[in-house]
Protein backbone atom coordinates (compact mmCIF):
# COMPACT_ATOMS: atom_id res chain seq x y z
CA UNK A 1 0.00 0.00 0.00
CA UNK A 2 1.35 3.42 -0.99
CA UNK A 3 1.06 6.00 1.83
CA UNK A 4 -1.43 8.73 1.01
CA UNK A 5 -0.30 12.39 1.24
CA UNK A 6 -2.29 14.65 3.56
CA UNK A 7 -1.94 18.41 4.11
CA UNK A 8 -0.64 20.27 1.06
CA UNK A 9 0.63 17.05 -0.50
CA UNK A 10 2.80 16.19 2.50
CA UNK A 11 2.78 12.83 4.24
CA UNK A 12 2.68 12.55 8.02
CA UNK A 13 4.45 9.46 9.32
CA UNK A 14 5.52 8.24 12.75
CA UNK A 15 9.05 8.17 14.10
CA UNK A 16 8.79 5.08 16.30
CA UNK A 17 10.92 6.79 18.96
CA UNK A 18 7.63 8.48 19.92
CA UNK A 19 6.05 5.27 21.16
CA UNK A 20 8.94 3.33 22.69
CA UNK A 21 6.87 3.11 25.86
CA UNK A 22 4.44 0.66 24.24
CA UNK A 23 7.30 -1.84 23.83
CA UNK A 24 7.53 -2.01 27.64
CA UNK A 25 4.02 -3.39 28.02
CA UNK A 26 3.61 -6.89 29.41
CA UNK A 27 1.04 -9.64 29.16
CA UNK A 28 -1.95 -9.31 26.85
CA UNK A 29 -1.08 -5.68 26.13
CA UNK A 30 2.47 -6.54 25.02
CA UNK A 31 3.60 -4.99 21.73
CA UNK A 32 6.63 -6.28 19.84
CA UNK A 33 8.66 -4.42 17.22
CA UNK A 34 7.01 -6.50 14.51
CA UNK A 35 3.61 -5.19 15.72
CA UNK A 36 4.53 -1.50 15.39
CA UNK A 37 3.17 -0.99 11.84
CA UNK A 38 -0.21 -2.43 12.82
CA UNK A 39 -0.24 -0.49 16.12
CA UNK A 40 0.58 2.76 14.28
CA UNK A 41 -2.15 2.25 11.70
CA UNK A 42 -4.82 1.26 14.22
CA UNK A 43 -4.07 3.71 17.05
CA UNK A 44 -2.64 6.70 15.21
CA UNK A 45 -4.17 6.45 11.75
CA UNK A 46 -0.77 6.90 10.08
CA UNK A 47 0.39 4.90 7.09
CA UNK A 48 4.19 5.18 7.30
CA UNK A 49 7.04 4.73 9.79
CA UNK A 50 10.58 5.75 10.60
CA UNK A 51 12.35 2.93 12.46
CA UNK A 52 15.54 3.42 14.53
CA UNK A 53 18.22 0.79 14.04
CA UNK A 54 18.68 0.02 17.74
CA UNK A 55 15.21 -1.57 17.86
CA UNK A 56 16.34 -4.03 15.19
CA UNK A 57 19.46 -5.24 17.00
CA UNK A 58 20.02 -8.97 16.48
CA UNK A 59 17.42 -9.28 13.73
CA UNK A 60 18.26 -10.97 10.45
CA UNK A 61 16.74 -10.99 7.00
CA UNK A 62 13.73 -13.09 8.04
CA UNK A 63 12.71 -10.77 10.89
CA UNK A 64 13.15 -7.62 8.79
CA UNK A 65 11.06 -9.06 5.99
CA UNK A 66 8.36 -9.98 8.54
CA UNK A 67 8.20 -6.34 9.65
CA UNK A 68 7.88 -5.29 6.01
CA UNK A 69 5.13 -7.85 5.34
CA UNK A 70 3.27 -6.86 8.52
CA UNK A 71 3.40 -3.24 7.39
CA UNK A 72 2.07 -4.13 3.95
CA UNK A 73 -0.87 -6.00 5.49
CA UNK A 74 -1.61 -3.19 7.95
CA UNK A 75 -1.26 -0.45 5.35
CA UNK A 76 1.65 1.14 7.23
CA UNK A 77 5.01 0.89 5.50
CA UNK A 78 8.49 1.69 6.77
CA UNK A 79 9.83 4.56 4.69
CA UNK A 80 12.99 5.45 6.61
CA UNK A 81 15.53 3.47 8.65
CA UNK A 82 17.40 5.78 11.01
CA UNK A 83 20.84 4.93 12.43
CA UNK A 84 20.72 5.46 16.19
CA UNK A 85 24.41 6.27 16.82
CA UNK A 86 26.76 8.54 14.82
CA UNK A 87 29.13 6.79 12.43
CA UNK A 88 32.87 7.41 12.80
CA UNK A 89 33.48 8.25 9.15
CA UNK A 90 36.17 10.83 9.98
CA UNK A 91 38.58 8.43 11.74
CA UNK A 92 42.14 8.73 10.46
CA UNK A 93 42.55 4.98 10.89
CA UNK A 94 41.75 3.28 7.62
CA UNK A 95 40.45 0.17 9.35
CA UNK A 96 38.06 2.21 11.54
CA UNK A 97 36.91 4.17 8.54
CA UNK A 98 36.27 0.97 6.61
CA UNK A 99 34.29 -0.39 9.57
CA UNK A 100 32.06 2.71 9.54
CA UNK A 101 31.53 2.34 5.79
CA UNK A 102 30.61 -1.31 6.29
CA UNK A 103 28.12 -0.34 9.00
CA UNK A 104 26.50 2.22 6.69
CA UNK A 105 26.23 -0.37 3.92
CA UNK A 106 24.55 -2.82 6.29
CA UNK A 107 22.06 -0.12 7.32
CA UNK A 108 21.25 0.47 3.66
CA UNK A 109 20.80 -3.27 3.06
CA UNK A 110 18.48 -3.49 6.07
CA UNK A 111 16.50 -0.55 4.70
CA UNK A 112 15.91 -2.43 1.44
CA UNK A 113 14.70 -5.52 3.34
CA UNK A 114 12.26 -3.36 5.30
CA UNK A 115 10.93 -1.84 2.08
CA UNK A 116 12.25 1.66 2.90
CA UNK A 117 13.21 4.20 0.27
CA UNK A 118 15.66 6.03 2.56
CA UNK A 119 18.16 5.53 5.37
CA UNK A 120 19.46 8.28 7.64
CA UNK A 121 22.82 8.48 9.37
CA UNK A 122 24.66 11.00 11.50
CA UNK A 123 28.41 11.49 11.42
CA UNK A 124 30.88 11.94 14.27
CA UNK A 125 33.47 14.39 12.94
CA UNK A 126 35.19 17.62 13.84
CA UNK A 127 34.72 20.66 11.65
CA UNK A 128 38.12 20.61 9.97
CA UNK A 129 39.03 20.46 6.31
CA UNK A 130 40.91 17.19 6.79
CA UNK A 131 37.88 15.48 8.32
CA UNK A 132 35.57 17.09 5.76
CA UNK A 133 37.63 15.48 2.99
CA UNK A 134 37.72 12.08 4.72
CA UNK A 135 33.96 12.07 5.21
CA UNK A 136 33.36 13.16 1.61
CA UNK A 137 35.50 10.36 0.20
CA UNK A 138 33.96 7.69 2.42
CA UNK A 139 30.41 8.88 1.83
CA UNK A 140 30.98 8.55 -1.92
CA UNK A 141 31.85 4.89 -1.38
CA UNK A 142 28.67 4.45 0.70
CA UNK A 143 26.59 6.11 -2.03
CA UNK A 144 27.85 3.57 -4.57
CA UNK A 145 26.07 0.86 -2.59
CA UNK A 146 22.99 3.05 -2.05
CA UNK A 147 22.74 3.67 -5.80
CA UNK A 148 22.87 -0.06 -6.49
CA UNK A 149 19.80 -0.74 -4.32
CA UNK A 150 17.89 2.52 -4.95
CA UNK A 151 18.11 3.85 -1.39
CA UNK A 152 18.45 7.54 -0.53
CA UNK A 153 20.95 8.42 2.22
CA UNK A 154 20.03 11.35 4.47
CA UNK A 155 22.54 13.00 6.80
CA UNK A 156 21.11 14.05 10.17
CA UNK A 157 22.89 17.06 11.71
CA UNK A 158 25.28 16.21 14.54
CA UNK A 159 27.61 18.30 16.73
CA UNK A 160 30.78 19.12 14.87
CA UNK A 161 31.14 18.97 11.11
CA UNK A 162 27.44 18.79 10.24
CA UNK A 163 26.08 21.04 13.00
CA UNK A 164 25.99 24.23 10.92
CA UNK A 165 23.43 23.98 8.11
CA UNK A 166 25.66 25.71 5.57
CA UNK A 167 28.53 23.36 6.39
CA UNK A 168 26.21 20.38 5.98
CA UNK A 169 24.96 21.61 2.61
CA UNK A 170 28.59 22.10 1.53
CA UNK A 171 29.26 18.48 2.47
CA UNK A 172 26.19 17.25 0.56
CA UNK A 173 27.34 19.15 -2.53
CA UNK A 174 30.88 17.78 -2.21
CA UNK A 175 29.59 14.20 -1.97
CA UNK A 176 27.35 14.73 -4.99
CA UNK A 177 24.72 12.52 -6.57
CA UNK A 178 20.94 12.59 -6.40
CA UNK A 179 20.65 10.04 -3.56
CA UNK A 180 22.33 12.15 -0.88
CA UNK A 181 20.30 14.55 1.25
CA UNK A 182 19.64 15.97 4.70
CA UNK A 183 17.42 14.93 7.61
CA UNK A 184 16.64 18.14 9.54
CA UNK A 185 14.97 18.10 12.95
CA UNK A 186 12.65 20.67 14.56
CA UNK A 187 14.32 20.63 17.98
CA UNK A 188 17.73 20.98 16.35
CA UNK A 189 16.39 23.92 14.35
CA UNK A 190 15.14 25.57 17.53
CA UNK A 191 18.49 25.12 19.28
CA UNK A 192 20.27 26.79 16.35
CA UNK A 193 18.80 30.16 17.39
CA UNK A 194 17.27 30.74 13.96
CA UNK A 195 14.81 27.88 13.41
CA UNK A 196 13.21 29.27 10.26
CA UNK A 197 16.56 30.05 8.65
CA UNK A 198 17.96 26.67 9.67
CA UNK A 199 15.08 24.77 8.07
CA UNK A 200 15.06 26.92 4.94
CA UNK A 201 18.70 26.00 4.35
CA UNK A 202 18.41 22.25 4.95
CA UNK A 203 14.90 21.36 3.81
CA UNK A 204 15.58 21.77 0.06
CA UNK A 205 17.95 18.79 0.43
CA UNK A 206 15.47 16.73 2.50
CA UNK A 207 12.92 14.10 1.49
CA UNK A 208 12.07 13.59 5.19
CA UNK A 209 11.90 16.15 8.01
CA UNK A 210 11.88 14.96 11.61
CA UNK A 211 9.11 16.90 13.36
CA UNK A 212 10.22 16.56 16.97
CA UNK A 213 7.80 17.85 19.61
CA UNK A 214 8.31 18.35 23.35
CA UNK A 215 4.92 18.59 25.08
CA UNK A 216 1.42 20.04 24.85
CA UNK A 217 -1.29 21.86 26.72
CA UNK A 218 -4.94 21.72 25.66
CA UNK A 219 -5.98 24.45 23.28
CA UNK A 220 -8.72 26.94 24.10
CA UNK A 221 -11.84 27.28 21.99
CA UNK A 222 -11.65 30.59 20.08
CA UNK A 223 -14.29 33.13 21.12
CA UNK A 224 -15.78 33.13 17.63
CA UNK A 225 -16.37 29.38 17.88
CA UNK A 226 -18.10 29.46 21.25
CA UNK A 227 -21.84 28.98 21.18
CA UNK A 228 -24.28 31.18 23.05
CA UNK A 229 -26.06 29.83 26.10
CA UNK A 230 -29.41 28.31 24.93
CA UNK A 231 -31.10 29.62 28.08
CA UNK A 232 -30.15 33.16 27.07
CA UNK A 233 -32.01 32.70 23.78
CA UNK A 234 -35.33 32.23 25.54
CA UNK A 235 -35.48 28.44 25.22
CA UNK A 236 -36.47 26.30 28.18
CA UNK A 237 -37.00 22.69 29.19
CA UNK A 238 -36.39 20.03 26.55
CA UNK A 239 -35.89 22.67 23.86
CA UNK A 240 -33.03 24.20 25.82
CA UNK A 241 -31.48 20.76 26.46
CA UNK A 242 -31.68 19.84 22.76
CA UNK A 243 -30.08 23.15 21.77
CA UNK A 244 -27.31 22.67 24.32
CA UNK A 245 -26.50 19.16 23.02
CA UNK A 246 -26.47 20.43 19.45
CA UNK A 247 -24.14 23.23 20.49
CA UNK A 248 -21.74 20.76 22.10
CA UNK A 249 -21.67 18.59 18.97
CA UNK A 250 -21.06 21.55 16.67
CA UNK A 251 -18.37 23.15 18.83
CA UNK A 252 -14.92 22.58 17.25
CA UNK A 253 -12.04 21.34 19.37
CA UNK A 254 -9.03 23.64 19.39
CA UNK A 255 -5.73 21.94 18.54
CA UNK A 256 -3.30 21.29 21.41
CA UNK A 257 -0.72 24.00 22.01
CA UNK A 258 2.93 22.99 21.76
CA UNK A 259 4.92 24.04 24.82
CA UNK A 260 8.47 23.88 23.48
CA UNK A 261 8.49 26.16 20.43
CA UNK A 262 6.19 27.56 17.76
CA UNK A 263 5.19 24.85 15.29
CA UNK A 264 3.78 27.49 12.93
CA UNK A 265 7.31 28.86 12.50
CA UNK A 266 8.55 25.41 11.51
CA UNK A 267 5.62 24.81 9.18
CA UNK A 268 6.11 28.21 7.57
CA UNK A 269 9.78 27.51 6.88
CA UNK A 270 8.97 24.19 5.21
CA UNK A 271 6.21 25.75 3.13
CA UNK A 272 8.47 28.64 2.13
CA UNK A 273 10.83 26.27 0.31
CA UNK A 274 8.02 24.19 -1.20
CA UNK A 275 8.57 21.06 0.87
CA UNK A 276 6.04 18.35 0.03
CA UNK A 277 7.72 15.25 1.44
CA UNK A 278 7.51 13.08 4.54
CA UNK A 279 7.09 14.68 7.97
CA UNK A 280 8.05 12.17 10.66
CA UNK A 281 6.28 12.85 13.97
CA UNK A 282 8.79 12.40 16.80
CA UNK A 283 7.20 13.10 20.20
CA UNK A 284 9.88 13.56 22.88
CA UNK A 285 7.79 14.76 25.81
CA UNK A 286 6.63 12.98 28.93
CA UNK A 287 3.58 10.87 29.57
CA UNK A 288 1.95 8.49 27.14
CA UNK A 289 3.80 8.41 23.82
CA UNK A 290 0.75 7.46 21.78
CA UNK A 291 -1.20 10.43 23.12
CA UNK A 292 1.79 12.70 22.52
CA UNK A 293 2.07 11.50 18.91
CA UNK A 294 -1.65 12.07 18.39
CA UNK A 295 -1.40 15.59 19.79
CA UNK A 296 1.66 16.23 17.62
CA UNK A 297 -0.20 15.14 14.51
CA UNK A 298 -3.19 17.35 15.31
CA UNK A 299 -1.04 20.38 16.14
CA UNK A 300 1.13 19.97 13.04
CA UNK A 301 -1.87 19.68 10.74
CA UNK A 302 -3.34 22.81 12.32
CA UNK A 303 -0.04 24.66 11.87
CA UNK A 304 0.11 23.87 8.15
CA UNK A 305 -3.57 24.56 7.60
CA UNK A 306 -3.21 27.96 9.26
CA UNK A 307 -0.77 28.99 6.55
CA UNK A 308 -3.53 28.82 3.98
CA UNK A 309 -5.99 30.71 6.18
Amino acid sequence: MIPVPTVAGMLFSLNVNSIRDVLKRKGKRAVEVIDLPKYTAEHLGLSALTLPTDLLAGMGRTELEKIRDTGDRAGCTCLLLSQSEPLTLAESSESKGDAAIDRARRIITAATLLGCNSASISIKAKDTEAQFDLVTERMKRILEHADSVDINVLIAPEAGLTEDPERLTDLIKAIGGFRIGSFPDFEGAQKSGDPAGYLRKLTPYASVVNASTLGFTAGEIPDAAKKSNPLESGLSGLDALAAELESMLDEPDAPPVHDGFDLATMAGALSAVGFDGNIAIDYRGGGDGTLGAMQSHEALEAAFESLAG
